[in-house]
């Protein structure tokens, strides 16, 4: 490797690994003073405080990481400029690619530390943060008591009849319910066959006793409500209480596997219910590579010899960097919401925003200059760039 080279490694580098502990450190920083008062009130030792503060940093990265190597890009491209040496590299022959290789692999490593962590790290770094702070109240860490939860059964081939249990409450502890109603279906049709009413229910010998309970049966499109019952058993709704319980938790809390098995988990989940999960799952595929990508929209603000433009680069990294963090929100809400299609919903602001990134980049480096001399010699090609505006008219 060249002197010149190793130079521009350090050059990026260093500055890179800066911000980030910079950002890092900004963000402890506002959380500690935030909460630190509150917490100390129950005299938690200091392992377990820092454990608190710490074990979201997985979850943190994948805001911190992007950030900053936008601002590291600009950063180090800025010094450049303002000494004149990105002027003398250029001049010196070094091509405005050899120039950014530095920045990108840069930026693709750490794309491939947020692959990593988007895996289970960063999914559960919230789970674990209230897992601490319980231990923190001195309270149990282990929950057995469930509200407000909607259960339905899974589906197969060769099951005819299904259920759709909706519970007030849950106790797995002692295996009861409170405040439950159950719809029996036809599978998978959907048409509805009946209902069962009953304020409390007990998990005995593999099967539910409900109690002051009362059963609904649907037969030629009337209800026939029969009498209240002191105790009710229906052998065939035999699921556990850990079943039951097992409602589905928001899609950015799974660990990945979780997320790409429900996106594809047509027994259980019907259409509305999947789009989260397959939402989730384009945007931890796509996401990470927004590193590479907003590094591309610093090389191609940041490349210049202007002194002078400074303000207008960092205006408009900042309002890229803006629109791209709010596309991402946007998009990920309506593909959750089922609005667009899943794929759309994870993939759409990289897809919008690389093009961009690679035009710019393009253009800054020279790809589109030269792509401008050899459409000179393929008419036939020149027509079609020309129509998507890659070439001038």
């Amino acid at each position: 490797m060249k002197i010149v080279e190793k130079y521009l490694w350090r050059s990026v580098v260093l500055p890179t690994f800066f911000i980030i502990a910079a950002l890092f450190a900004l963000w402890l920083m506002f959380d500690v003073f935030d909460k630190v008062g509150r917490l100390m009130e129950k005299s938690p030792p200091l392992s377990l405080l820092a454990k608190y503060f710490l074990v979201q940093l997985p979850s943190l990265a994948q805001s911190i990481l992007p950030v900053a190597v936008l601002f590291a890009t600009l950063y180090v491209l800025a010094y450049f400029s303002r000494h004149r040496e990105s002027v003398a590299l250029l001049a010196a022959g070094m091509s405005p690619v050899t120039l950014a290789r530095p920045f990108l692999i840069c930026s693709s490593l750490l794309a491939l530390i947020l692959y990593f962590l988007s895996y289970s790290l960063s999914p559960t770094a919230q789970a674990g943060r209230e897992k601490t702070k319980r231990e923190i109240k001195k309270e149990p860490t282990e929950e057995a008591v469930f509200r407000q939860i909607v259960y339905r059964s899974s589906r197969t081939a060769d099951k005819k009849t299904g259920s759709i249990w909706y519970i007030g409450e849950i106790d797995l502890r002692n295996k009861t319910i409170r405040d439950v109603e159950i719809l029996m279906r036809t599978e998978p049709e959907g048409n509805d066959l009946g209902k069962v009413f009953a304020n409390t229910a007990t998990y005995v010998g593999g099967v539910w006793h409900f109690h002051g309970a009362r059963r609904a049966d649907y037969a030629g499109g009337s209800e026939i409500l029969g009498p209240s019952l002191d105790e009710l058993v229906l052998p065939e709704l035999s699921e556990p209480p850990e079943t039951l319980a097992a409602k589905l938790l928001p899609p950015d809390e799974l660990p990945w596997s979780a997320v790409a098995r429900l996106a594809t988990d047509q027994a259980r989940l019907n259409e509305r219910l999947r789009a989260p999960y397959a939402t989730e799952n384009w945007h931890r595929l796509a996401y990470p590579l927004a590193c590479p990508l907003l590094c591309l929209f610093g090389i191609a603000f940041g490349m210049t010899d202007a002194r002078r433009n400074v303000a207008a680069t960092i205006f408009s990294s900042v309002f890229v960097l803006f629109g791209f963090l709010v596309c991402t929100r946007l998009f990920v809400a309506l593909g959750q919401g089922n609005r667009i299609p899943a794929f759309l919903g994870g993939t759409g602001p990289i897809l919008l925003f690389g093009l961009g990134g690679l035009y710019l980049f393009a253009e800054k480096v020279g790809w589109l200059w030269e792509l401008e001399g050899w459409s000179r010699q393929h008419p036939a090609a020149r027509v079609w760039l020309r129509r998507v505006g890659l070439i001038s008219p």
